[in-house]
């Protein structure tokens, strides 16, 4: 499945069972709030420093965080629990 446009949200009954992954770098204060909210819905994550990776550098560059559910862009940019709630299909208050 190829990524979505940038800021799309990709449903996630196309991708589900598949493990998340959040594209961050070292310092992003957006990246900090990513994972807190992933911690905080206790979704089980892999975070990648893309700064350590020259293709993922120049394919995200300044788009991260990026979080996908293995191929596919679910969010990017600004991810709090509310979206994640979205992004993800889960229910509760968010």
């Amino acid at each position: 499945m190829a990524a979505v446009e940038p800021g799309a949200e990709h449903p996630v009954s196309e991708v589900d069972g598949a493990a998340l992954t959040l594209y961050s770098r070292a310092g992003c204060h957006l990246c900090e709030d990513a994972e807190a909210a992933l911690d905080a819905l206790n979704q089980p994550f892999t975070r990648t420093d893309i700064g350590t990776d020259p293709d993922l550098e120049a394919r995200y560059g300044w788009d991260v965080p990026v979080l996908l559910r293995g191929e596919v862009v679910l969010a990017k940019g600004v991810i709090n629990v509310a979206r994640l709630r979205r992004v993800l299909g889960l229910t509760g208050p968010g």
